[in-house]
């Protein structure tokens, strides 16, 4: 066992611990003792007294290889920026695009602190490589969805992601520390883009195995009016009118939906992930998160791609969720700063179901653990409360040293597992062939 001893600990256990001068003990990369006292068992001692510890931000929705596509169109909504700028963009990219994109996401994801990320994509066997050799904790899922295309089906589509789900066994036995940090969840893109049938097919499977369901759910009100259109439901109804819904399925955006639909997605125990900047900077609205928090919903907070951010900084998401739900109430009590924190760290880990493994500094989670400097960050002085100055003071240059799996992967502000510049000149040279007419 080595151990840690940050100035302060915010743990986000059951009772919210902050611990002053704190030990966390680590060992085998799990979290072995946390508290007050000097652990007696204790081989190395980390003096860290100008430092904080915090959980792991949890990402619980993004595509980190869309990083290649970042700035490639901005300024249009949803439907224009997919069909005319992304979607002919994505059709040149190579599986080494998306590894090598993924690669230069995840470092940057590292640099603000996130230790886990859910990820929607295809080459997704790529991203895993990719998630491995960052040493980031990853949740994957192969995007599916068979209305765009003739040449697309029910069949096609489940055998793409029984193959992906095959790579993943593979590199489970293969590699052990991927059983503890790849996970596999189905990935079906969104109602509008997926047959009733492939959405019975992938809850079937889903039942079938015990992973989760990772899908875009009532992001625009353009998708809201499809729906209606094709099924005489909104997509929150639709879906539970076809059995989708439990506490399986992860339901990303749901922007556009109702009182009675919240009360649809709490009582079938629905996960959300809000995206705050990403719907703002598509105008797809405001995802009614007070709403379904008061209702009992489980609301987590992601990303979305670096291409409809643009940033993959979870300090700046914690800020905007924050801040625009006040606005937007006319409320300063709408979503307080500790409401965000937990939709960065224990919420998102309840979402992915991995809270009894990630999401909170305890006893037999994993060591996925970030560092803040309190002493040369302007921004950390005074601080009254941790969760004010986490979520409304800092940003990512306060973070110095991110832990996952008890491993450092980012120290001093150096990455140890990725030779960043080598990775930014691969993205360049990816860039000026995508644009090439």
């Amino acid at each position: 066992m080595y151990v840690i001893k940050p100035r302060l600990v915010v743990t986000m256990d059951d009772q919210e611990r902050i611990i002053k001068d704190g030990y966390i003990g680590i060992e085998n990369g799990k979290i072995v003792y946390v508290g007050k006292e000097k652990p007696k068992e204790a081989e190395e001692i980390k003096e860290l007294p100008n430092k904080m510890a915090i959980p792991g931000f949890i990402n619980s929705h993004t595509h980190v290889a869309m990083t290649v596509l970042r700035g490639l169109k901005d300024d249009v909504d949803l439907v224009v920026w997919l069909n005319e700028y992304i979607f002919p963009a994505e059709a040149k990219l190579k599986a080494e695009d998306v590894y090598y994109g993924s690669l230069y996401g995840m470092a940057e994801m590292i640099s603000s602190g996130i230790t886990t990320l859910n990820d929607m994509y295809y080459f997704e066997e790529k991203i895993a490589d990719a998630a491995l050799k960052a040493g980031i904790r990853a949740m994957l899922s192969r995007g599916v969805l068979d209305l765009v295309s003739e040449e697309r089906s029910v069949e096609s589509e489940l055998k793409v992601t029984k193959d992906f789900l095959n790579y993943l066994e593979k590199m489970w036995s293969s590699k052990p520390e991927a059983k503890e940090r790849i996970f596999f969840a189905y990935g079906p893109h969104a109602p509008y883009t997926c047959s009733k049938e492939l959405l019975q097919t992938i809850k079937e499977e889903s039942e079938r195995t015990g992973y989760r369901i990772h899908m875009h759910i009532a992001e625009t009100k353009w998708e809201r009016e499809e729906i209606k259109k094709r099924t005489g439901l909104t997509p929150v109804k639709y879906l539970d009118s076809i059995g989708f819904l439990d506490n399986s399925v992860i339901g990303i955006h749901v922007v556009w939906v109702d009182d009675e639909e919240i009360k649809i997605l709490a009582k079938r125990g629905v996960n959300v992930v809000h995206n705050p900047i990403s719907n703002m900077k598509l105008a797809s609205g405001f995802s009614p998160v007070q709403d379904m928090l008061n209702s009992g919903v489980n609301v987590a907070l992601g990303t979305d791609g670096p291409a409809s951010n643009n940033r993959l900084d979870m300090f700046r998401e914690m800020h905007v969720a924050a801040l625009i739900h006040k606005g937007r109430r006319l409320d300063p009590k709408a979503l307080s700063a500790k409401d965000v924190f937990k939709m960065a760290t224990i919420n998102g880990a309840r979402a992915l179901g991995l809270d009894d493994k990630i999401g909170s500094i305890e006893v037999g989670k994993s060591a996925d653990i970030i560092m803040i400097d309190l002493e040369r960050t302007l921004q950390a002085h005074p601080h009254h409360d941790v969760y004010s100055m986490i979520v409304y003071a800092l940003d990512t240059s306060a973070v110095t040293d991110v832990i996952v799996d008890g491993k450092w992967v980012y120290r001093n502000k150096e990455f140890t597992t990725l030779e960043v510049d080598k990775i930014a000149q691969k993205i360049e040279d990816i860039r000026a062939r995508i644009i090439e007419p």
